[in-house]
């Protein structure tokens, strides 16, 4: 007995010989945590399951994976450095070449266990990166943790460097140690090119029947399954009474480096994995290092026990293997933690046949304590997670059910009733023009009811942490939609004004990235801090930890900016630096998708609105790095892509933003960022017609209150650029827009621009765009004639309309235009502009004259033909210039004595202008009107006549 109590004090290691000041103290826990900052000291509930699952050998003999930081694991560098010497430098992976020449330089090992194994002892093998025994520190303290022992009770020593090429393996066996303070090895496998070669370790005892060994095996494929072992270091360490192998290697090579574990502690006995096995030490070190916000486990029992065994019994009712895990979890967890029983519903629903591919809709029925009383349940209901762990590592931090197994029937024991429902579901028919007919299918939808018992645990102290993982989630893609827990805890330490509250939730959403601050809850909890008048605790620290756990995918708004400038004025710049360049610089925060950049105009010209006032404050280093951001700012917006993306530009708050900053800051400072704004603009032009010519509107309004150069290159830009544009709207779409009166004020405005800013390609452009259609000319005429009665030069809109984008069009040009309406609709289709015969919808019923929308056009505005525009030319000028017969005859008809003026801009009248377009006959009926025009012929210019003069004489000298 005195043996075994030596053993076990030997055992605990970390956790000491005094259960009630060390083990079950979870504050003095805690300290001891962040005071030594030697080492991870984060458990999972990965964990705790690995501890846990199996009551008769709870222990950690075994432990591997991938050293590069992720999840608990520390990180080794994958360029070790190592150096052989004899050799010099091996690079890694390793060369065929130089595994050649390592081969030489090494002893071979050929017996019944060891094929072709070749290695080259410790005094030969340097690691020259300085950075390798810091890294390799900090692994045995990880494995030390795994293990269940003091960190500081393991060290590791370099025995050997192991080269396993093709044909390399070792059998099942174990290490026979000369030293009695070797408790293990580690092999640690460099950056190396292979398959096969899986590490497998039998982590059970003699007792354990030769059908039931396969259950206490752990293997580890280092990395050869996902192709990671050739750019991170793997490792594997395991107690030195464990039998392990190494598979046979199939190709490649791989380069190990075998350390051995030595136990220095002076409690006169080692720890096996035998001893490991009896005791709970795993299972209380996981729970001690566990994080707070992780502090509530699921432990699926596959039973269901009834109501009335449990209010009777308690957890006496609990069967002997569940009993036993109930005891552990308590022992272990020591008086804080709180083992309680839950009786949940689950409803399955799938539409396979078996229970898979469904969506579960958990019901808890009842929370017993173990003496068998019901427990209030609310705030735990809210926060429990069913889901449990997936694969090797538990990537989901909320996953709270200790079970690596995703069918149901592992965790929820048999179903209790089915039921199948018949679903009957239109098809697609390729007949029906909509694509929809009576091609009905069916289909069955299957729910499940299942009632299983589970056994809750969490610790009481942290009650406050499991509360902040409180979330709304979609329901079907189950992403996090809302940190309720987090805004709440929010709302609790603003109104008590809690500082160390606020302590432990910083360490909440600092460990879980999905809890992170939103823009919202970060400003709330950095004004506090800029308004406290607490001199006693450091509120500094606390500023700069709230910045630095805004969520990576929270971009702050002008609100939060606006208080960063207020808690940098207050709490000084140096003091926040890191972690508001963090904000500004950091590459992940550029990032929104897998595809584009977050760096939208408002993340932009907020990013520039707080730079520019960090630079007020007058101090140099703040003054230099504002500038530095401001220009990193704008080369992070020039190489910003979000076409086609929607990102509500039918507003654009970025203009009025850009324009108030403007105002406030003044052009000089605002130049060259409005000239980069600008050309955001241009350059992501969305597609949609809504969001379109809402910039044109707003960029309009910019123009009209900055007038400058680079507003006016920025109109010319739009006006090329919409023109294109409007070419891919489609027609439903512009005919939508024309519906909505701010819609159309909108587009009218943005052809206005195309109208003064343009080129002439760009206005033919878009005048073949709005005459495609009878409708949407009508439509856009209407609106015109509405809005341009609204203004204060009512015709001059209306003017440059007819003149510069509808003379050119001709009717005839476009009667074909595509129909998208079905056959049986085209008798009162309005689309085209032809009349289509009722009882014959694939033939023409009549001519339509090429100049109908010129007509349509003067009909609704019958001054229109008799005003001169800005330049002095009358519609017939432009018509006799670009038009078809029928539309220079239309506007002459409507005013007749334009023929006799000449154009102002060329000196032809119209007659010539129409015989310099190819059109003889309306060139020959503006002449007819008024032949005089050519009774003195073209009227000589002075310089013509004197030199007529001179050629007349010429023959007499």
């Amino acid at each position: 007995m005195s043996t075994s109590s030596k053993s076990i004090e030997a055992d605990v290691g970390i956790l000491g010989k005094n259960n009630d000041a060390t083990l079950h103290d979870t504050e003095k826990s805690d300290i001891d945590i962040e005071d030594k900052d030697d080492g991870p000291m984060i458990a999972s509930r990965l964990d705790v399951y690995n501890a846990l699952k199996n009551a008769k050998f709870i222990g950690s003999s075994s432990f591997g994976g991938k050293a590069d930081g992720t999840m608990t694991i520390p990180a080794l560098p994958p360029m070790s450095g190592l150096f052989v010497h004899d050799i010099g430098r091996i690079s890694l992976p390793i060369a065929p070449s130089q595994a050649n020449t390592l081969k030489a330089h090494s002893w071979k090992t050929n017996d019944d266990v060891f094929t072709n194994i070749y290695q080259v002892e410790a005094h030969s093998i340097d690691i020259q990166n300085p950075f390798w025994d810091a890294s390799l520190s900090k692994l045995v303290k990880t494995v030390a943790f795994k293990f269940g022992i003091r960190p500081d009770n393991l060290s590791a020593k370099l025995d050997m460097l192991l080269h396993m090429e093709k044909g390399s393996s070792i059998d099942w066996c174990s290490n026979v140690e000369e030293d009695e303070n070797i408790i293990g090895s580690m092999l640690i496998q460099l950056p190396s090119i292979f398959t096969g070669g899986k590490i497998s370790v039998f982590d059970g005892d003699e007792d354990v029947d030769e059908e039931n060994e396969a259950d206490f095996i752990t293997s580890f494929n280092m990395g050869e399954s996902n192709n990671e072992a050739e750019f991170a270091c793997h490792f594997v360490c395991h107690y030195s009474d464990c039998q392990y192998e190494i598979e046979e290697i199939t190709s490649g090579s791989r380069v190990l480096l075998r350390y051995s574990l030595l136990y220095n502690g002076n409690d006169g006995v080692v720890p096996t994995a035998d001893l490991l096995h009896k005791f709970v030490v795993p299972l209380k070190t996981s729970l001690t290092y566990l994080p707070r916000a992780d502090r509530m486990i699921l432990v699926p029992l596959g039973h269901d026990y009834s109501p009335s065994s449990l209010t009777l019994s308690g957890i006496d009712a609990l069967a002997p293997d569940h009993r036993a895990k109930a005891e552990s979890i308590r022992l272990a967890g020591g008086n804080n933690w709180t083992v309680l029983i839950l009786n949940v519903f689950n409803t399955f629903t799938t539409r396979s046949e078996r229970d898979v591919n469904g969506q579960s809709k958990f019901q808890t029925a009842a929370l017993y304590d173990s003496q068998g009383k019901k427990v209030d349940h609310t705030w735990m209901k809210k926060i429990l997670s069913f889901n449990p762990l997936e694969g090797e590592v538990a990537n989901n931090r909320e996953r709270m059910l200790l079970s690596t197994s995703a069918r149901l029937v592992d965790n929820w024991g048999k179903r209790k009733s089915r039921k199948t429902k018949t679903l009957h579901h239109g098809g697609y028919d390729s007949d029906s023009p909509y694509g929809y007919g009576y091609d009905y299918h069916t289909s069955y939808e299957y729910t499940s009811t299942y009632k299983a018992t589970f056994l809750l645990a969490y610790d009481m102290d942290s009650v406050f942490e499991l509360k902040c993982v409180e979330a709304s989630k979609g329901t079907l893609s189950g992403r996090i939609l809302r940190n309720d827990g987090v805004i709440a805890a929010v709302e609790e330490v603003v109104k008590k004004q809690d500082y160390s509250m606020l302590g432990r939730l910083l360490e909440v959403v600092e460990f879980k990235e999905e809890l992170r601050f939103d823009t919202s809850t970060c400003r709330k909890l950095l004004e506090m801090m800029v308004n406290s008048l607490d001199n006693e605790c450091d509120i500094t620290s606390l500023a700069s930890r709230i910045l630095g756990a805004l969520s990576t995918s929270a971009e702050p708004d002008s609100l939060l900016w606006n208080t960063i400038v207020s808690a940098v004025r207050k709490f000084k710049w140096c003091e926040l630096r890191k972690n508001v360049s963090s904000l500004l610089c950091d590459e992940s925060r550029k990032k929104g998708d897998s595809r584009r950049s977050r760096i939208s105009l408002t993340v932009f010209l907020n990013r520039i609105d707080f730079c520019i006032k960090l630079t007020a404050t007058k101090a140099k280093d703040e003054s230099n790095f504002a500038l530095k951001c401001i220009s990193h700012s704008i080369d992070d917006l020039a190489g910003t892509d979000l076409r086609g993306i929607s990102y509500g530009m039918e507003n654009l708050p970025e203009m009025k933003k850009l324009d108030s900053m403007v105002v406030e800051h003044g052009w000089k400072a605002m130049a060259e960022v409005v000239k980069h704004s600008l050309e955001f603009y241009s350059s992501n032009a969305p597609e949609r017609v809504q969001y379109f010519i809402g910039m044109g509107r707003h960029i309009s309004k910019f123009h009209g209150n900055h007038s400058c150069n680079i507003t006016l290159d920025a109109m010319t830009t739009f006006a090329a650029t919409f023109s294109s544009k409007m070419q891919k709207f489609p027609d439903h779409n512009l005919r939508e827009s024309l519906v909505s009166s701010s819609l159309a004020e909108s587009l009218i405005i943005s052809i206005q621009v195309v109208i003064d800013h343009g080129e002439q390609n760009d206005m033919d452009l878009v005048g073949k765009k709005i005459t495609s259609q009878r409708n949407i000319f009508s439509s856009f005429l209407k609106r015109a004639s509405e809005l341009s009665h609204n203004s204060t030069e009512p015709q001059t809109f209306l003017l440059d309309l007819l003149n510069k984008l509808f003379m050119q069009q001709s009717i005839e040009i476009n009667a074909e235009a595509s129909c998208v309406c079905p056959p049986s609709m085209r008798s009162s289709c309005e689309c085209r502009w032809n009349v289509v015969s009722p009882d014959n919808s694939t033939e023409d019923n009549t001519k339509v004259s090429p100049s109908l929308h010129v007509n349509l056009t003067l009909g609704a505005n019958p001054h229109l033909a008799s005003l001169k525009d800005k330049d002095g030319r009358f519609p017939l000028h432009y018509a006799a210039t670009r038009g078809v017969y029928e539309t220079v005859a239309c506007v002459f008809e409507e005013n007749p004595k334009a023929a006799i003026v000449c154009d102002p801009l060329t000196g032809l009248y119209p007659f010539m202008l129409a015989g310099s377009n190819g059109n003889a006959a309306a060139a020959f009926e503006l002449l007819l009107s008024d032949p005089n025009l050519v009774l003195g012929g073209i009227p000589a210019d002075e310089d013509d006549e004197e030199k007529d003069r001179k050629r007349k004489r010429s023959p007499s000298m």
